[in-house]
């Protein structure tokens, strides 16, 4: 059972638990999140994703279009994240789905994966990554998910939170460690918190930054910390022309 949940983070594992599987043929070829981001960082370039949300838990909400997002950001990314967990993020699989088909971009399935069906749902529905995060898996589970992810062909990117997580983590030796800044219990996000994190994280794993990135100056501090990939949302979400600033040092 997965551990550290609050009360909104059991309601999301309960529903996501009794979610179908999608048992559709996928039509799109897998897509490299980590050779992409490995691409843009030999450029000398911040590898930038781009997460697709309706709303949050911290009071985040938007009704900006998907297509109108995804053709403003898609050639200054090295991938797409898109929510698909329907209770608090607003997300869909049929998000994915419409995304998948718009772009040849590696997407990532940003959910609260707790079961093998969900891995093999991201998988039909076109998704070539997916998310797991230590703060809510057991050991064990956390080990399951990942080597069933590589069965079916996935990236994983796994999400830590603190140096607790890193250390759960570090044994499975993962390609990517996302490091969120989000503290998944009272929503607060500390870049300086994740800073100490990355710095913490060996230099040969592909690192991303998440949550509470606000400008290209953030970038570059955390790029100081070792990070090399960025995961941003809510300031695209509010303004996808931002993304200019986000790539380019002005």
């Amino acid at each position: 059972m997965p551990v550290n949940v609050t009360n909104w983070l059991k309601e999301i594992i309960e529903h996501n638990l009794s979610r179908p599987v999608l048992r559709i043929e996928r039509v799109r070829p897998l897509h490299s999140l980590a050779r992409n981001i490995e691409n843009i960082n030999i450029l000398g370039s911040p590898a930038i994703i781009a997460e697709y949300k309706r709303r949050s838990p911290s009071g985040f909400s938007t009704n900006v279009s998907y297509h109108d997002y995804v053709r403003i950001v898609e050639k200054h990314v090295a991938g797409i994240s898109v929510l698909t967990e329907e209770l608090y993020f607003g997300g869909s699989y049929n998000d994915l789905v419409a995304i998948a088909s718009m772009v040849n971009l590696p997407i990532l399935m940003k959910d609260f994966i707790v079961c093998e069906k969900q891995i093999e749902v991201a998988y039909n529905i076109g998704a070539d990554a997916i998310l797991l995060i230590a703060t809510i898996l057991t050991d064990k589970e956390l080990e399951r998910l990942y080597e069933y992810a590589n069965h079916m062909g996935l990236e994983a990117v796994i999400e830590v939170h603190d140096e607790q997580d890193l250390k759960k983590v570090l044994p499975l030796k993962p390609r990517i460690i996302g490091v969120n800044a989000r503290n998944l219990k009272t929503l607060e996000v500390s870049l300086g918190s994740a800073a100490k994190v990355l710095e913490k994280v060996p230099r040969h794993y592909i690192k991303i930054a998440e949550s509470g990135i606000k400008s290209r100056k953030d970038i570059e501090e955390l790029m100081k910390k070792g990070a090399n990939a960025f995961l941003i949302g809510t300031e695209l979400m509010k303004n996808p022309l931002k993304i200019f600033r986000f790539v380019k040092n002005e």
